[in-house]
């Protein structure tokens, strides 16, 4: 029946999207995804820089929060880009989606919200600009035009891509020649904040504390000069680029919601901003991302602004990735007609709720005589409202597990798994019973497998770390 549905989604597209026709009154909507944005470096929540504090990081996130609603605790369901963004369109969590890989794809059996929304008569776009979302890794189902050829295709470029800019002359590009007659979603994923962190002037120097001190940081995912014992000067050093990054990106964010003032669309449109994940400067023991799945790597910002808000409000309800597709269908009056695992954030808090995250780990070793060695680690965890279960091991055997009081350790500090037996059990639980009701959900679905990458995609996805040094 599931596949059904699908069918008849994918035959009302290929009849053309305007013989479809909205109901009055629904509302346009925007999802904006940024890369790497940690929550601590957005002022509205809290964060900004320890060097330059006087200077804010995020003005544009900042001054849309004043007239939106703040999830404070909004997770990813992973620490990496492809597999969060499949969670975001489908309302699944990775395990059901079975997207994971470094080289998979989205399958074309997955019902998605822009095909959702597609067949009720949206318009639908997509601008992007990294290399995950480029269309052979499937998540431009259901959009009528994707654009995605902003993102440097070869190394070196991947690392040192400037794409911000381009980002914004296409999202303003479709706003002008999109169909006023048309309710649309307008999807925009932007990457400049991944690594490597080389922000344009002024912002390479705007976070520059007196006492930190230039290097190369170029390669950061595997240069092995940025280590966990490097000089604080440095690393200080890299995290203000980085902040110079966010900012830089925060510019055109604060572009692109006045263009969509200008236009006379942002009172009624519902926007929401979010992360695929956190970024790690060694706060436990990694840099970067896809490493682990510990709070600086899953836990993100999530502001969301309803059409006709005004008033800014916060609510610290324990919320994820997986729960964007169901909002915007109920913002848009629409029941999900293909199974979701979120649940819209209108919906009333549920005290008892526990959400999950999930990661195919691969690190890479050279060894002695030149050659690399694969290693693959499956990451799992859970977290309710007051604990969260770290899982890792190789396959099916479990190789370590580390539980957390996040109510009072938010850092994940300090390991209570020893003494916790009954926490511990709980939350395995709970675990246990999500990863089947996944697997239920999945054996309606193909599984996408590996795309298969050109010269030019493959370089790109190597050069940033993904596929091996």
């Amino acid at each position: 029946m599931l596949r059904g549905v699908k069918a008849a989604g994918t035959a009302a597209l290929l009849m053309g999207c305007a013989e479809a026709q909205a109901p009055a009154g629904v509302p346009n909507v925007v999802i904006v995804t940024l890369e790497s944005t940690r929550t601590d470096v957005v002022g509205a929540y809290g964060g900004g820089s320890v060097s330059r504090p006087e200077v804010p990081v995020t003005p544009a996130i900042d001054a849309l929060a004043e007239s939106a609603t703040l999830y404070g605790n909004a997770f990813s369901v992973t620490s990496w880009t492809l597999s969060a963004h499949a969670s975001l369109f489908t309302g699944l969590y990775p395990t059901a989606h079975q997207t994971d890989g470094p080289r998979d794809r989205l399958d074309d059996s997955y019902p998605t919200l822009a095909e959702a929304l597609a067949s009720r008569g949206f318009a639908t776009a997509g601008v992007v600009s990294g290399p995950y979302l480029r269309h052979l890794h499937g998540l431009s189902q259901g959009f009528d035009q994707w654009v995605d050829g902003i993102s440097a295709p070869i190394d070196p470029l991947a690392h040192d891509d400037v794409t911000n800019p381009e980002m914004l002359a296409a999202l303003e590009h479709w706003l002008d020649a999109r169909d006023p007659a048309r309710p649309f979603l307008l999807f925009a994923y932007f990457w400049d904040p991944h690594f490597d962190f080389r922000p344009p002037p002024p912002y390479d120097e705007m976070f520059v504390g007196d006492a930190d001190e230039p290097m190369d940081a170029g390669s950061f995912d595997t240069n092995p000069a940025i280590h966990p014992y490097m000089a604080r000067e440095h690393l200080d050093w890299i995290q203000a680029q980085y902040l110079g990054e966010v900012r830089w990106t925060d510019e055109h964010l604060g572009r692109l919601f006045a263009a969509l003032r200008e236009r006379g669309l942002w009172d009624d449109t519902l926007v929401i901003l979010t992360a695929d994940h956190g970024e790690e400067f060694f706060d436990h023991g990694e840099k970067g991302h896809k490493k682990n799945l510990h709070v600086e790597t899953v836990h993100i910002p999530l502001i969301v602004k309803y059409p006709g808000q005004q008033e800014g409000l916060r609510d610290d309800r324990l919320v994820s990735l997986v729960d964007v597709a169901p909002t915007v269908l109920d913002v848009a009056g629409f029941e999900p007609d293909f199974p979701v695992q979120g649940r819209s954030l209108r919906a009333p808090p549920s005290p008892g709720r526990a959400i999950f995250f999930d990661l195919l780990a691969t690190r890479y070793t050279r060894q002695d005589a030149g050659a690399v060695a694969e290693q693959v680690q499956r990451w799992r965890a859970v977290q309710d409202t007051e604990h969260k279960l770290i899982r890792r091991g190789q396959g099916d055997a479990i190789e370590r597990e580390e539980l957390y009081a996040t109510g009072s350790d938010p850092g994940e500090r300090e390991d209570l798994a020893r003494g916790s037996p009954e926490r511990l059990s709980r939350l395995r639980v709970l675990l246990g019973s999500h990863l089947d009701e996944s697997a239920r959900i999945a054996a309606d679905y193909r599984r996408g497998g590996e795309v298969e990458l050109g010269p030019e995609e493959h370089e790109q996805l190597r050069a940033l770390g993904y596929l091996g040094p």
